[in-house]
């Protein structure tokens, strides 16, 4: 049963202060263009998702109760489908292996899947990746 994280909105100020930083394409920084885009109106950067899916798969791991070190991989990214203003992100993780070979010391790794999903739960993109866990005391997962 996959774990499953609060919802996030992204409004209008958010999405264009994130696209000026690091994303400066006309359909998330101006309604006009944005309307004549392919898109059809405002919407957020895929790695502004990329980046709060991240922060939501952080927050749901510990909140299950998993002691997330930090992530240590994306195999894959891909996005579905654009997310617009005012429009909310979740996501869902779906634990798969766990590798006892950690880059981190006293950690083991768990892949997982994940979906990110609007707030009508349709997906906006999938992404698996893989994070850093402490171990137990005794240096056993802890899963």
């Amino acid at each position: 049963m996959p774990l499953t994280s609060e919802l996030i909105t992204l409004d209008k100020a958010a999405i264009v202060a994130f696209a000026s930083q690091f994303d400066p394409q006309p359909y998330h920084l101006d309604n006009e263009a944005a309307e004549q885009s392919i898109f059809g109106g405002l919407c957020a950067s895929g790695w502004h998702i990329a980046a709060l899916a991240t922060r939501l798969v952080s927050e749901t791991l510990i909140e299950s109760g998993l002691p997330f070190v930090e992530m240590v991989s994306v195999g894959h990214l891909k996005w579905t489908r654009p997310t617009f203003v005012d429009e909310q992100i979740s996501v869902r993780v779906t634990l798969t292996d766990i590798l006892h070979e950690s880059p981190i010391a006293e950690t083991y790794v768990q892949a997982f899947d994940v979906e990110v999903c609007n707030g009508d739960g349709a997906v906006v993109a999938v992404m698996g990746a893989s994070a850093a866990i402490a171990q137990d005391s005794a240096g056993a997962a802890t899963s």
